[in-house]
């Protein structure tokens, strides 16, 4: 029988303690420059929710995008060459 050979147990970096553990850099992260103006004011006016999208935090980018993407198909469905009326202005009452 052989016996058995002993070497130091280390645990893997990721048993380590919190406070042992080397700390990593996070890459910055590189927006990408403001759109420029298309000409058509929907787009546009989605498009410019994106300016601020650097600055809120994480939990609310799912609700900016689901906006942009709201106004977006908004656009899609304007008549061309009518004013746009945008759906999430209230209309008054009668007007259709």
């Amino acid at each position: 029988m052989t016996e058995p050979q002993h070497s130091e147990f280390s645990p893997p970096e990721s048993a380590a303690p919190e406070a042992e553990r080397p700390e990593r850099e996070r890459p910055a992260v590189q927006w990408p420059d403001a759109p420029s103006a298309t000409g058509d004011p929907l787009v546009d006016r989605a498009l410019s929710l994106l300016d601020g999208v650097a600055e809120s935090p994480v939990p609310e980018h799912g609700e900016l995008y689901a906006a942009v993407h709201d106004g977006l198909l908004e656009a899609l469905n304007a008549e061309p060459g009518l004013p746009a009326t945008p759906e999430s202005i209230p209309r008054p009452e009668g007007d259709s």
